[in-house]
């Protein structure tokens, strides 16, 4: 019986763990050699797969070409990564089913370190076969009457994951772009400024319903800037946005509505009249988190932009900067002043060259521009065949967006009592509005600390970020924080301006709003696509 479910694990690992848990329940054989063997004989398996994947990766280093391959694979800054996070892969494969056939097998074909592996694995299935046979153990009846009924489709279910695991593993063995791509996703799951969206905001779900209950409603959110458009939510209109700022303040720019018929001639006079030369920045007046903004260069282009996205465009003066910052305002109803909650450094993405690839090459091999390859691409598709000189740097963007290619980091080393001063002057200064971030372009850095010689390129309003929680030296702890702070915040504000005689959005309204908004982005997305 021992040596049956010491090799039945070779077999299929978890199903062993459980017919050894209901064994032991039955008293055929103690839990403590139930685990014990269960274990062992994992532990064994996860060797021999470690050494299948070496004794592979021996029998191509015979071949010149694939020992080409393989020493150029190791220079690879994803195979870095991988390296420097392997103890923790191999840890957490052991809890993440469908994941330990492929990595293992990867681990011993290209080369990684053997010690390493043994104990991590060793202590992983220590902990993962204690927990599954006892579980098993503790609950054996419902097991039981559970495996009686469904072993015939636990069997063929196993039977062809394993066929669909090793058919992806040879996929990663055969193919460098399957390989490239499995291992830019496990890389980018460990940096929280690339998760999806719908991965990042979870966590908040649980603490959003928590306020939803304290304050009874949802809706305060949309009473939080009384002068703007559902407080910002949706389908605000940027331009009219902008002219509620001092215009002193403001960068100069020009709204063109999609009817207007002589909309080229209004660019032209804009510029003359405010004497601004070429590019210029372009984006949609609704829209947010980078949606379409466009660097134009010439009137050719605008002319391009107008008939390809028939919308309401804000054409702006592009400041040159360099220096970009995000910072947010906030202000209680009941109080004369506002605060700054954060500030955020916006840096540029740069490149630099080593002497014989081409950008796009070094794009693609870049540790954080491989993240973000395709938009990287697209914004620098009239050079990407250039060769950099050895030590030679390029910006390869110059838009102020995380999705744009742009990294977030906390600014709070800009802060200083004359520049607080100053925006919360401006802050407070905008009838209706009590929360939301100023994204602003300034070029040098004294004056600025000063509170002088700076533009606000944009203002966003309830479901504006505090986009220093993006920071990739912050921990997640202090990631989630940061946003958790911002959300209590924007419902104390929305509650006390709804106190004060604010009206709550209308449920209908509000639906409609964001639906149709979602579905404008929708469509000129799909466009935006399929003309890059």
């Amino acid at each position: 019986m021992i040596l049956t479910i010491f090799f039945s694990t070779f077999l299929s690992e978890d199903l062993t763990c459980i017919a050894a848990g209901l064994l032991a329940k039955e008293g055929k054989i103690h839990l403590s050699l139930a685990i014990l063997v269960t274990g062992l004989g994992i532990f064994v398996g996860d060797c021999l797969l470690y050494l299948l994947g070496n004794i592979v990766r021996r029998g191509f280093l015979h071949f010149d070409f694939f020992k080409k391959k393989h020493s150029i694979w190791q220079t690879k800054e994803i195979f870095t990564d991988w390296r420097h996070h392997y103890r923790k892969s191999i840890f957490l494969s052991r809890f993440l089913p469908g994941t330990r056939l492929p990595l293992y097998l990867s681990s011993g074909f290209f080369g990684l370190p053997f010690f390493p592996f043994l104990y991590t694995s060793l202590f992983a299935v220590s902990l993962w076969t204690t927990i599954l046979v006892g579980i098993v153990f503790i609950y054996g009846n419902l097991v039981s009457v559970y495996w009686k009924t469904n072993n015939t489709i636990l069997l063929t279910l196993t039977v062809g994951l394993s066929f669909y695991l090793l058919y992806q593993f040879l996929r990663l063995v055969i193919f460098q772009k399957e390989r490239k791509n499995f291992f830019l996703f496990t890389s980018k799951i460990l940096k929280l400024e690339f998760w999806p969206a719908s991965l990042f905001y979870l966590p908040l779900l649980p603490y959003l319903l928590f306020l939803i209950l304290r304050y009874r409603g949802i809706r305060y959110i949309t009473t939080v800037n009384p002068g703007i458009l559902a407080s910002g939510i949706a389908g605000e209109s940027k331009a009219e946005i902008l002219n509620l700022i001092p215009k002193e303040s403001v960068s100069s720019f020009l709204l063109v509505p999609r009817e207007t018929e002589n909309s080229i001639s209004l660019i032209k006079n804009w510029m003359i009249e405010n004497k601004i030369k070429f590019p210029i920045i372009a984006k949609p007046d609704k829209g947010e988190r980078g949606f379409l903004i466009k660097k134009i260069n010439s009137l050719e282009e605008s002319i391009s932009l107008l008939q390809t996205y028939p919308i309401d465009w804000l054409f702006q003066e592009y400041e040159r900067g360099p220096y970009e910052l995000g910072i947010f305002y906030y202000r209680f109803p009941k109080n004369k002043q506002g605060h700054i909650f954060s500030i955020t450094d916006k840096i540029f993405p740069k490149i630099i060259g080593d002497g014989f690839s081409d950008l796009k090459t070094l794009i693609a091999n870049h540790p954080r521009y491989r993240f973000q390859e395709l938009t990287h691409l697209d914004h620098n598709k009239h050079q990407l065949n250039r060769i950099l000189s050895l030590g030679e740097s390029i910006s390869i963007g110059s838009i102020g967006n995380h999705i744009q290619g742009c990294m977030f980091q906390d600014g709070n080393h800009w802060r200083t009592s004359q520049l607080e001063k100053k925006i919360i002057q401006i802050g407070d200064s905008i009838p209706g509005f009590y929360f939301g971030r100023f994204d602003i372009r300034f070029s040098e850095p004294e004056k600025f600390k000063e509170g002088k010689d700076f533009k606000i390129i944009e203002l966003n309003g309830a479901t504006s970020e505090s986009t220093n929680l993006y920071d990739p030296k912050f921990s997640i702890y202090k990631s989630y924080s940061i946003l958790f702070g911002q959300w209590k915040i924007l419902f104390q504000i929305g509650y006390e301006n709804y106190k004060t005689g604010v009206k709550l959005y209308p449920y209908n309204k509000l639906y409609h709003l964001v639906k149709n908004h979602k579905k404008y982005k929708e469509k000129f997305s799909d466009k935006y696509s399929t003309n890059c």
